[in-house]
């Protein structure tokens, strides 16, 4: 007679999944990469992540001319991140100065990230700095996120994809040679897995 018991009654939903929302945290590797910038609009920005009006909400106390390349999208596409990287034109009269690649190093194939630096190298100007993170988490697989910034000390991120395999853990060591003709200044390690990195160009 259980079914007489159950009669009535209507099945509970399935929870559904979620995906996590937003979140901010303090950044250091920011916060140290525009310590001493004048807030003067006289500089030029490249971010390699998406256009967010709250990134450029910031950039635009430091910089008049901004551009968004958003090569995170094409990231890990077979020639896509290197064709959008050609798209991005040169200005010989106020090269970029200030430039964000979020973490795209560790996006791209080995043999994508020497063309990022040669082209970050005909971008930029003899005195730019950069700033980058990657990963070092030791997890097996990673999840894309969506980078902006809040402040010029805070960042926001949010899932942009379903997790995939990790690719090798870039080490300090390595990210050294892999981003001359810049050189790591500071570096600072998040409690969320990110290692940060905040390197100036030398040598013209």
């Amino acid at each position: 007679m259980d079914w007489l018991r159950s009669f009535g009654r209507t099945s509970e939903p399935e929870p559904q999944e979620t995906a996590p929302g937003p979140v901010e945290r303090s950044t250091p590797g920011i916060a140290a990469l525009l310590e001493g910038v004048a807030q003067d609009r006289s500089h030029a920005v490249l971010d390699l992540g998406p256009a967010t009006e709250s990134s450029l909400g910031v950039y635009s106390r430091f910089a008049q001319r901004i551009r968004f390349a958003d090569l995170l999208a094409g990231a890990g596409s077979s020639g896509v991140c290197a064709t959008a990287l050609r798209a991005v034109p040169l200005q010989p009269e106020r090269p970029y100065d200030l430039v964000f690649a979020w973490d795209l190093l560790d996006r791209l194939f080995p043999e994508e990230r020497k063309r990022l630096m040669t082209r970050l190298a005909e971008l930029s100007s003899a005195d730019a700095r950069l700033h980058l993170m990657t990963e070092s988490s030791g997890k097996p697989t990673t999840q894309p996120l969506r980078f902006s910034l809040v402040d010029v000390d805070r960042m926001r991120y949010e899932p942009a994809g379903p997790a995939r395999p990790a690719r090798p853990e870039l080490l300090p060591a390595e990210v050294e040679r892999l981003l001359v003709p810049f050189e790591v200044v500071r570096a600072f390690t998040l409690k969320v897995g990110l290692r940060e990195y905040v390197a100036v160009r030398r040598g013209g």
